[in-house]
Parts: C-alpha cells; structure tokens; sequence
C-alpha cells in the first residue's frame, strides 16, 4: 500500500537505521561478508535471524471545505516520528516474525514470508550451515567427503 505509514516513511527509517543508529551510535562501518551493507533480503546472505525497527508517527490532519469552489484541501502535519523495535507475531525486534505478524494481517503474501525465510533461516541447529551449503551448490561449489 503506497499510502502506508511504513512505505510513506521508509526513507527516513532507512536514514535512521544505517547512518544514524548503525553507524554513528554502535559504530557498525563495514558490511557483513558477502552481503551489501544496505540491500533488499533477497540479495543478503543467510543469517539465523535479524533485528527490525519500525516508525510511530504523530499526525495532525487538516481538511478545508470551500463551498464556493466546491472543493475540499486535505493537508498532513507529521508532528514526530518515533523509531522503535518492530513488533512481530510471536516476538518483537525480529524480521522474520514482522514478516509473518504482517502476513497474517493480509499485508504480505505467503510468498513474500517464504522468500523471507530463505534468508533468515532461524536459529535452529544446523540450519545456517544447510542453508549455506545449499546455495553453494546451486554455483557447483559442494563439500568434498
């Protein structure tokens, strides 16, 4: 939904998260290994998990009639905008189950919570290391034995 909050907002969550957050306030300058610093899920390697912020705005909302004119003005005041841990399905500050708390609202398709996971892979025994050896061998690249 184009008029979302959190689409109309995503710039200045992105700005708040990568250069304010990350990188002046925990000092985070450099990438993780083969993943670009800033990038789309999609295009990440596989973690177990990531953390998510999500905005809280504060708006005032104007509507002005001109009967003359027969026309109706609508302005938008953001009066702040607040960065907090996202809130999930099951648990709060974590991607995957944003994803899935914003699936289950009819947000983001099933699909869209699958490709999700293919790269947030969960903390389960084992399942980093299978996931990485998976995409190894969609290049060819296999363990030797």
């Amino acid at each position: 939904d184009p008029l979302h909050r959190d689409t109309v907002m995503r710039g200045n969550l992105l700005f708040y998260v990568s250069m304010y957050d990350h990188l002046t306030q925990r000092g985070y300058a450099r990438n993780i290994p083969g993943s670009p610093m800033c990038a789309c899920s999609e295009n990440m390697a596989v973690v177990t998990r990531a953390d998510c912020t999500q905005t809280a705005t504060t708006e005032a909302t104007t509507l002005k009639w001109t009967a003359s004119a027969t026309s109706l003005d609508a302005s938008i005041d953001i009066k702040s905008v607040k960065f907090n841990a996202c809130t999930g399905l099951n648990a709060n500050n974590n991607l995957e189950e944003r994803v899935k708390k914003l699936e289950s609202e009819g947000q983001v398709t099933t699909e869209v919570r699958e490709a999700v996971q293919e790269v947030l892979v969960g903390s389960t025994a084992g399942k980093c290391n299978a996931a990485i050896e998976e995409f190894l061998g969609t290049k060819n690249i296999t363990r030797k034995t």
